[in-house]
């Protein structure tokens, strides 16, 4: 409000409320001296704190200001209550202040660049991490000189993409700390423009990655380790199944051909009572050997086919081939031809492997009519598929084995892995199942 007093001091014109506020006394006491300053400036602009009616605290701004009306000394006051616009001024400096603490000690780094990558706004967390003072890096240097060399260009190439697209995320870096060590961190970042769409600034958050850079990095190692691991396991069951179909050709069928031929022997040097009483028994003793021996060959050829060592991978799946119709009545053709030169033992053994495994599950649970193995060799490749024409599945739901289920397909995949293919099953409910096994030759 304003108001004009009239032959008496403004301390005069006040009048004192009921309650004899202590707040109406310093008012008293404030305008004499504020009369005295009036008379020599003629103006005056002061905060006053007021006390309501209801006890409330009230902030006024005072506003007076001194004249001659005729050649007498007026005075004009105004008053304004801010009490509102103070408490909301204070409530905004509280939020504004909790931010600026939030954003200098994050958890997280924040920055801000400008066009030329320079660093224009840091704060603490980063700071304390990069082990810098403020006026050693804010406009003073840019990002890239906190980053090892190896590391400068990529990080160029993303604050281009920065600046173009607007936005970037999960850039892994290296940063330089002050003392010279480094450590990674992952960075995203958006770009401030102006109302013409020009690049103004880059507004940064930065995560120290190093702990989980570390862990990766373990569990990479000890990725490797098992691959390797698997592959050494698998290069031992194909040397031992090689020795003891070795073996068993050696000593056990040897020994089954020797004791053919003496019961043949003894058959023929029997007097004829002898043969009528014996002969009967050593017949039967004869097919048993025989039906053995048949036995040891169908071990030997599971253990390891001699047809692969002796003729390569194309004539033992066929072989393999025409032995599983006959026993799943599922016709079963091979196309294609070994690669020239051929694979690796090993790796012929592994394949070889995979299609068997391959079969067995056309076998056990595709309730298909037809199948083929196909063999194509490309420049610097080599794929082997097997297919069938049966019910499928769903190979989007693939999981992780189960105690009684799934283990077919991992090992597959292991065994692929072991020799550096990679295996691929593609399947859809009704449309057959392709099993494909790709390496480099």
């Amino acid at each position: 409000m304003s108001m004009k007093v009239r032959q008496r001091r403004p301390h005069q014109a006040l009048r004192q409320p009921e309650e004899n506020s202590d707040r109406y006394r310093e008012l008293c006491e404030f305008l004499p001296w504020g009369y005295l300053v009036l008379e020599e400036s003629g103006h005056i602009e002061s905060h006053l704190e007021l006390s309501a009616r209801d006890g409330r605290i009230r902030h006024v701004e005072l506003h007076a200001q001194g004249f001659y009306d005729f050649g007498k000394p007026r005075y004009r006051l105004a008053l304004l209550d801010v009490t509102e616009t103070r408490s909301s001024n204070l409530a905004l400096r509280l939020i504004a202040d909790e931010m600026r603490d939030l954003y200098q000690n994050a958890p997280c780094g924040y920055h801000s660049l400008d066009a030329d990558a320079m660093v224009i706004q840091i704060n603490e967390t980063e700071l304390r991490w990069l082990g810098y003072r403020r006026d050693e890096v804010v406009r003073k240097l840019k990002l890239t000189d906190l980053m090892p060399l190896h590391c400068r260009g990529d990080f160029n190439n993303a604050f281009g993409t920065l600046k173009e697209q607007g936005r970037v995320r999960d850039i892994q870096v290296e940063m330089k700390r002050k003392d010279g060590s480094t450590f990674f961190a992952l960075l995203g970042a958006t770009a401030v423009r102006d109302s013409n769409g020009h690049f103004l600034e880059s507004r940064a958050s930065m995560f120290d990655i190093t702990r989980r850079k570390a862990a990766e990095d373990e569990a990479r190692c000890y990725a490797q380790r098992l691959k390797a691991m698997s592959r050494r396991a698998v290069e031992i069951q194909e040397t031992e199944r090689r020795r003891i179909a070795q073996e068993l050709h050696d000593r056990v069928g040897q020994n089954l051909t020797a004791l053919n031929i003496n019961l043949n022997i003894m058959k023929t040097q029997l007097s004829q009572p002898s043969a009528s009483i014996a002969g009967g028994r050593l017949d039967d003793s004869l097919e048993l050997v025989e039906a053995t021996v048949e036995s040891i060959r169908d071990v030997m050829a599971e253990l390891r086919p001699a047809v692969l060592d002796d003729y390569g991978l194309a004539a033992v799946l066929r072989w393999y081939a025409d032995d599983f119709g006959r026993r799943t009545g599922v016709a079963t053709i091979v196309i294609g031809r070994d690669p020239t030169p051929r694979l690796a033992s090993a790796v012929e053994g592994i394949l070889f492997r995979i299609v068997q495994e391959s079969l067995t599950n056309v076998a056990k649970h595709a309730r298909a009519r037809q199948a083929s193995v196909m063999l194509e060799t490309h420049p610097g490749r080599f794929r082997l598929s097997v297919c069938d024409d049966g019910c499928g599945f769903d190979s989007s739901g693939l999981q992780q084995p189960t105690d009684h289920r799934g283990w077919g397909l991992m090992i597959m995949r292991e065994r692929a892995e072991s020799v550096r293919g990679e295996l691929r099953v593609e399947s859809n409910a009704g449309q057959g199942t392709r099993v494909t096994v790709e390496l480099g030759v």
